[in-house]
């Protein structure tokens, strides 16, 4: 997660650019998110996950990033995705008479999603621990498969925008058609940190 760094370091900080996800890029990405959340405005969760749109382009590959906390402190960056992959981008869903593949909107949306777990994860929407939709939040609706983020046409409502793991490749593909992903290493290790129930804020910079 090279990528990460790099964009850090574009931002002034003079990280190793190894793709090492260690304690000095943590406090990196912890400062870059306090610093922005602060200027717009916006409160750092006690217990979330900050999502950090790195670009305006739908690449298909995990180019995002975000940082989870516990008891106010940052404990792991990741990469992730907050657009569709290469598959929703080409071909766009219909939904309210719009046909436009689902972005996430840059927003604080509270109590917008819910922790879902069990005991058996084979029971489960994609055979893991998930955060649903609960709540609306706003979303562009981009039709013209260019991959670019267009942002004239802009609704809000439950979308089933829900955070959840991707597979085990470098690409998004059809894993997400506006949800936000991770790959599946990495998204076993963030919900180690919620329970069943749990709703937080959807909180994209």
């Amino acid at each position: 997660m090279k990528h990460i760094q790099v964009f850090l370091n574009k931002h002034g900080y003079g990280l190793k650019e190894d793709g090492i996800l260690g304690p000095v890029t943590l406090a990196a990405a912890r400062e870059y998110v306090v610093k922005k959340c602060n200027s717009m405005g916006i409160q750092v969760p006690a217990k979330g996950i900050v999502w950090v749109r790195t670009d305006e382009r739908l690449t298909n590959t995990f180019d995002d990033f975000a940082v989870v906390f516990n008891k106010s402190v940052a404990q792991m960056v990741f990469g992730c995705t907050t657009t569709a992959g290469k598959y929703y981008i080409q071909n766009p869903v219909t939904v309210g008479g719009i046909t436009g593949t689902a972005v996430a909107k840059k927003q604080v949306a509270k109590s917008s999603h819910r922790f879902v777990t069990s005991p058996n994860w084979k029971s489960l929407w994609t055979g893991a621990p998930y955060f649903q939709q609960v709540r609306p939040i706003e979303i562009y609706r981009d039709g013209n498969k260019d991959e670019k983020i267009d942002t004239e046409i802009q609704t809000k409502g439950l979308y089933g925008i829900n955070f959840h793991k991707a597979g085990l490749g470098s690409f998004i593909d059809n894993w997400s058609a506006g949800c936000f992903v991770a790959p599946k290493p990495v998204w076993i290790q963030i919900c180690s940190y919620f329970t069943n129930g749990e709703e937080i804020d959807l909180i994209l910079i």
